[in-house]
């Protein structure tokens, strides 16, 4: 596993890489990266997750944002997850830059304040889109 403290791979390795990219809630116990982590370990795992983003120095964020523009571009796939009550400024961001990398998989769940335009998006660039992580495994298994 990769997180912005990590210096990223400079050659693929053998095995596939999945970015947990999403809505965080630092309130949550047992939060949906860590399951993800538990789940895919075979995977290499590129995780943004800085409990401490909020007080980063300018230079600290210059960092942490290429190291997650970086990981994104490296990596095989894309999860993007939506949680039911997080705004996720930056989450529609990577929507916007991957919905049509064929490397993205959203979870929206209809609680999402923006879930009809996400799941318009996805449906027009074909991009796998599912109401919560139980339904999206089976295509994250399938893609190990």
């Amino acid at each position: 596993m990769y997180t912005p403290n990590d210096i990223l791979p400079i050659n693929k390795r053998n095995q596939r890489s999945i970015f947990l990219a999403g809505s965080m809630d630092p309130k949550q116990e047992g939060s949906w990266r860590t399951k993800a982590i538990a789940e895919f370990r075979a995977m290499d795992i590129f995780d943004p997750t800085n409990m401490n983003h909020d007080n980063l120095n300018s230079e600290q964020m210059k960092h942490h944002v290429t190291w997650e523009l970086d990981a994104l571009e490296l990596s095989d796939i894309i999860l993007l997850n939506f949680l039911p009550n997080a705004q996720s400024p930056i989450s529609l961001v990577e929507l916007g830059m991957y919905v049509t990398s064929n490397k993205l998989i959203v979870i929206c769940p209809k609680e999402f304040y923006k879930s009809g335009y996400i799941h318009t998006l996805c449906e027009k660039y074909n991009t796998p889109i599912f109401n919560n992580i139980t339904e999206a495994k089976t295509l994250l298994i399938n893609s190990l």
